[in-house]
């Protein structure tokens, strides 16, 4: 009892020394309206649900205080925000140029990478691998992007007609061999034999899913709890399979750069030598000043980042087209207006020759974006409007999929409905109440590549099958971690077309 009394002394001691210590924070978060928030807690109690749930209470709280709101999670201040004008304002301002502090759940098995990392050593990373996702390197990536579409093809033919699959599986395994022959390098022989590479592709949703358990439930970030917890034991043998992965990437690029002369060259060299360009790998490799751990965790998040990304927006969209059969339909005839009966390579020409494709491609995006939401640290204070100043220590959350949803931007938000990216409908709508790769310098690095090999993926898929699903769109269920995903998978039946 008197143990129980001295923690309960200790702990009030700090919620009091906090406090006053935080005064002028805890008063500039009543500028905005939030939920009221317990001692020491915060807000966090209304988090500890199941993941699908916890965005459904997001859309909650903007439902009753707003577009823009406050939450404390634990003592940490969020500015809940989706508003285009602030949007507009927030994600290109300098001031909030670093990553979230929840960001940090990320960084024990990406380290501080282009997803989880922020700050000057991010920037100066970012920089290096950012032209192997410019549309220069792209160009040079659809032969690899083809190929392994043609196998895809292949798989799904043998695939049993009448019988439903999870044509996410089959997805996945496309985009990881195709993002290790372009911004890895290596070849397919290579690529295949990757040790664990199966099993890691298997369990990264699961990873993401834990990650942003801790982000959200305040008992995971006790680390002590987390260490006796399943959750931790699952983590530590994730990493030690994606170390020995990566490290056998590294090997194959090594042994290519010493085969090459290559490993000479100095800095002002790093772009190209005899016409050939450096995967992100090989830049990684000749930068001096970055440490191998260190090394490793960026190349499995240029690896998690590409594959699992594409191989979401990919299943996606295939499966809005077996739930939307005129969509379906609309687009299959634009493919055949192209193609006819050939399977052959998609071109950049061809893409271009596509608009509803693009338009069905923004619609996926828009219900189902990459990030459903973006965490930063607000570094300095910052005014958005009326008086209401987001203070130095607090964070900033863009509720990118509610503001996707939201009825005052979309006429019918939850529909999937590809014409609303018409261009007559497209130009009266606010610009910023759509930003499915986020905005600013923070942006998502690999929206040129993921749009490119999703498009490829998709046109080859649709040109060769009719699909259609067991279930209804009314059926569909999902999760919004990191990314947002489907709870039931990517159910669909494939029925071979006439050509």
């Amino acid at each position: 009892m008197l143990m129980l009394l001295a923690f309960a002394c200790v702990a009030l001691a700090w919620w009091a020394r906090w406090r006053a210590r935080r005064w002028r924070l805890r008063t500039l978060a009543n500028q905005l309206p939030g939920p009221p928030a317990l001692p020491v807690l915060g807000n966090a109690l209304m988090l500890i649900r199941n993941p699908e749930e916890i965005f459904i209470t997001f859309g909650k709280l903007k439902k009753e205080y707003g577009r823009a709101f406050r939450f404390w999670l634990g003592p940490d201040l969020n500015y809940c925000i989706s508003e285009p004008d602030y949007v507009k304002i927030l994600l290109q301002s300098r001031k909030l140029n670093e990553r979230g502090p929840q960001y940090k759940y990320m960084v024990d098995f990406l380290g501080y990478g282009i997803l989880s990392g922020s700050g000057p050593v991010w920037r100066k990373r970012r920089k290096l691998i950012s032209p192997n996702y410019s549309h220069k390197a792209i160009e040079n990536y659809s032969y690899a992007f083809n190929e392994e579409t043609g196998f895809l093809l292949q798989r799904l033919r043998a695939r049993p007609v009448g019988k439903s699959f999870n044509i996410y599986e089959e997805v996945v395994n496309t985009t990881t061999y195709t993002v290790c022959q372009t911004l890895f390098g290596l070849s397919r022989e290579q690529t295949l034999n990757l040790p664990y590479l199966q099993e890691i592709v298997n369990d990264t949703h699961q990873m993401y899913a834990e990650a942003f358990m801790r982000m959200t439930k305040w008992y995971l970030q006790i680390e002590p709890y987390y260490w006796l917890s399943e959750y931790y034991s699952r983590h530590k043998k994730f990493i030690q399979k994606t170390k020995y992965m990566v490290e056998a990437v590294v090997r194959h690029r090594v042994r290519k750069l010493n085969d090459t002369s290559l490993i000479e060259l100095d800095d002002s060299e790093i772009e190209f030598n005899k016409h050939e360009v450096f995967s992100t790998v090989d830049k990684l490799i000749l930068e001096k000043s970055i440490d191998y751990d260190e090394m490793l965790k960026q190349i499995f998040t240029i690896f998690t980042t590409s594959q699992e990304t594409s191989a979401n927006i990919a299943s996606f969209l295939l499966l809005m087209m077996a739930y939307h059969p005129e969509s379906q339909e609309k687009l299959y005839a634009e493919i055949k207006e192209i193609f006819g009966g050939e399977d052959r390579h998609v071109t950049d020409e061809d893409v271009k020759r596509m608009p509803y494709l693009d338009m069905v491609f923004k619609e996926v995006v828009r219900l189902f974006p990459i990030a459903a939401m973006v965490q930063r640290t607000v570094m300095e204070d910052i005014d958005i409007s009326h008086g209401v100043t987001l203070p130095a220590g607090s964070s900033l959350a863009v509720l990118i999929f509610h503001m996707h949803r939201d009825e005052e931007f979309w006429s019918d938000p939850e529909a999937f409905d590809p014409e609303r990216f018409s261009p007559e409908r497209s130009a009266a709508r606010h610009p910023y109440c759509y930003i499915p790769f986020s905005l600013g310098s923070m942006n998502c690095l690999g929206r040129y590549f993921g749009t490119k090999l999703v498009k490829t993926i998709c046109i080859r898929v649709l040109r060769e099958f009719k699909l259609t699903s067991p279930e209804t769109y009314a059926d569909l269920k999902l999760l919004c971690a990191v990314s947002v995903e489907s709870v039931n998978g990517y159910p669909v039946f494939l029925k071979p077309r006439l050509n």
